[in-house]
């Protein structure tokens, strides 16, 4: 006899949830990290978040840019960047401590996966860093993004 908890034989993802992607943007490196978007992403691992209450209380604090990017078939029915909206964390890794603002990272993850760009959160070079590599990462989905993600990731 097999049962079926769910009531379904399977599944199924909300279209929005299926291209939800996190870039994560350190100091010296950038890579995909999807276990952000359960807050498990390799800088999140065995962090407490519980002991500061602000990004500045953290000593000796590493930032790390949460950066959430989305995909949406384009007019020609070819996959492309769409949503785009960034966040930070903060972690020091010796100590296991870090902040990060729960409301920010969901709020950020809602607006990318209904297509909004808010960089806001990048400083620097996290910008263009951002572009090269997602351009390089998958030319296709570049090519085939929004002029609005473009335009975004140009600016300084």
């Amino acid at each position: 006899m097999e049962l079926s908890l769910t009531g379904t034989s399977g599944h199924g993802t909300p279209d929005e949830f299926a291209n939800l992607s996190v870039v994560m943007i350190t100091p010296d490196h950038i890579t995909v990290d999807n276990g952000a978007i359960h807050g498990k992403s390799r800088y999140e691992r065995g962090i407490d978040f519980r002991t500061y209450t602000a990004a500045d209380q953290v000593p000796n604090a590493t930032r790390i840019a949460e950066v959430w990017v989305t995909l949406k078939r384009n007019e020609a029915g070819h996959m492309g960047y769409n949503g785009v909206c960034a966040a930070e964390i903060y972690v020091n890794a010796e100590q296991k401590v870090g902040f990060k603002s729960m409301a920010l990272l969901v709020n950020m993850m809602d607006r990318a996966v209904k297509g909004k760009i808010d960089l806001t959160h990048l400083q620097g070079d996290e910008r263009q860093r951002l572009a090269a590599y997602m351009q390089e990462l998958r030319p296709d989905l570049w090519d085939n993004a929004s002029e609005d993600v473009k335009q975004a990731l140009k600016e300084a």
